[in-house]
């Protein structure tokens, strides 16, 4: 009975160590980012772009692909000089099917800004949001290619709000000097500038970042649960084979 059970025990062992290899793929995740979510009409932005959270095996990734979308009426049209590859990186843009080529002449293994994309917003669109995002993203290897999440982030068209604190002094230019030399900050503002700092901040997000992290955790987890589960049912019928030929060799 012992040997009976080593023998389950040892295969179930090997097909769990055989798909845990198999759900342990290569990944990597894109981030882009921008210095101010709210943009003025027909000015220019730019949305820098990076990989992170690199697990793409020994040798790196040297080249990514992936399809620009973004909303036509609410920017001008993207060319590939619009597209300015970074740290080694050449980027290509092909205008029909909007693909972003990138290649670099080394391997890249750890986190890294690869470029930056200018877009400029269109006259009479104040009040409206513009999606930029890429999708269809692969990043390659000379081993396989691994595959990234859809990343996104939204631009509000409108004008960008300066130092609401500053407007409300007017008048009184010793508060506007003081506001202006942070050191020398005086008690008569500070309740009137952080109320109106939180204000500008909910309005204006300054370097916002828009990732592919939020993967769901359950959906892993169930998934490596039904994987344990179907390799010991394999096991069990493997075994049950091995002791069906055991049983024709001893005839």
């Amino acid at each position: 009975m012992r040997k009976k059970f080593l023998k389950i025990a040892i295969i179930i062992t090997m097909l769990v160590v055989a798909f845990a290899t198999v759900v342990n793929a290569l990944s990597l995740t894109v981030a882009m980012e921008v210095t101010n979510t709210t943009v003025p009409e027909k000015t220019e932005f730019t949305v820098k772009v990076k990989v992170a959270n690199l697990d793409v095996g020994q040798n790196g990734i040297n080249s990514i692909n992936a399809v620009l979308k973004y909303d036509e009426k609410i920017f001008e049209t993207v060319s590939e000089s619009s597209i300015e590859g970074m740290n080694g990186w050449e980027a290509k843009y092909d205008n029909n099917t909007k693909k972003i080529t990138l290649t670099k002449q080394a391997f890249v293994k750890t986190e890294e800004d690869v470029f930056n994309l200018t877009l400029k917003t269109k006259e009479g669109v104040s009040g409206k949001e513009g999606i930029v995002e890429l999708k269809e993203i692969n990043a390659l290897n000379s081993d396989s290619t691994i595959t990234a999440t859809d990343v996104s982030v939204a631009i509000n068209v409108g004008q960008v709000s300066g130092n609401t604190a500053n407007t409300s002094n007017t008048g009184n230019t010793q508060n506007i000097i003081t506001l202006t030399n942070k050191a020398n900050n005086t008690s008569n503002n500070t309740n009137t500038n952080k109320a109106v700092n939180n204000v500008v901040n909910n309005t204006n997000t300054n370097n916002a970042e828009s990732t592919n992290t939020s993967i769901p955790a359950t959906g892993v987890e169930d998934g490596i649960v039904f994987l344990i589960f179907g390799a010991i049912i394999l096991a069990i019928i493997v075994y049950i084979r091995i002791e069906l030929i055991n049983r024709e060799i001893k005839k």
